[in-house]
This record gives structure tokens, sequence and C-alpha cells, in this order.
């Protein structure tokens, strides 16, 4: 029996980045600059979901990114066109969590600590 080499298995991890060679013809090739791509985690209601994931699977040239993307342009232009122009610039970045309502006020509870002896008193 003779020997064969065969080549060795490519391990390769999630962390290395996959090089591709860029065509040629691409190195040359001039128009507008790609848009930037930020990754936004947002909760949806269930059923809204489903219904644009059978809208991308039924509709096999349309991605699912697209379509969520095309959806956000079209509201905030009807949101643009309610109050005749874009939305100014924010001052300051969008604090995390649930929007307050105005008037809305935190209602914090006095916690009751408990003695060696097992007798409650307010906590300071």
């Amino acid at each position: 029996m003779s020997s064969v080499e065969q080549p060795a298995p490519n391990y390769s991890t999630k962390h290395e980045p996959r090089r591709t060679p860029i065509p040629s013809s691409r190195l040359h090739e001039t128009g507008p600059p790609q848009t930037r791509m930020v990754r936004l985690t947002v909760n949806l209601p269930g059923d809204l979901v489903d219904r644009v994931r059978n809208a991308v699977y039924w509709s096999p040239s349309l991605k699912l990114s697209w379509l969520i993307a095309q959806s956000l342009r079209t509201s905030l232009a009807e949101m643009e066109s309610s109050r005749q122009g874009p939305f100014p610039q924010r001052k300051n970045p969008l604090r995390a969590g649930r929007p307050r309502m105005a008037g809305q006020t935190m209602q914090l509870f006095h916690r009751a600590r408990f003695t060696r002896n097992g007798a409650a008193r307010l906590a300071e």
C-alpha cells in the first residue's frame, strides 16, 4: 500500500478573520461609500416578528435586515413629514431602559431590617 499525503484539515476559529481576495475589478471601482452598519437589539411583539419572518421566507430575494431598515425609513419619513422637517441631532445619548412618562416618580419604600432578636426596624 502506498501512503498518499492529504492536506491537513483547516481548524479555523470563530475569532480569526476570514481573508477573501478582492477581485481586481473591484479595486478600481469608485462609488458611494458603504453605509456603516450598527447592531441594534430591540424587543418586538412576537406576532409581528413572526409576520416579518414569514414575509422574508416567502420572498426569496428579500432580506430581513433590509425589510426592517426600509420599514424604519418609511416610518421616519412620515414622522419627519408631519413635523415639517427632520429631527435635530440629539444633544445627549439616549438613556437606557424604559422611558418615564411625565410626572412619573419612583416610589421607594423603606425596607425593614431585622435585629438579632428578630425585631424589625426601618432601615435608614
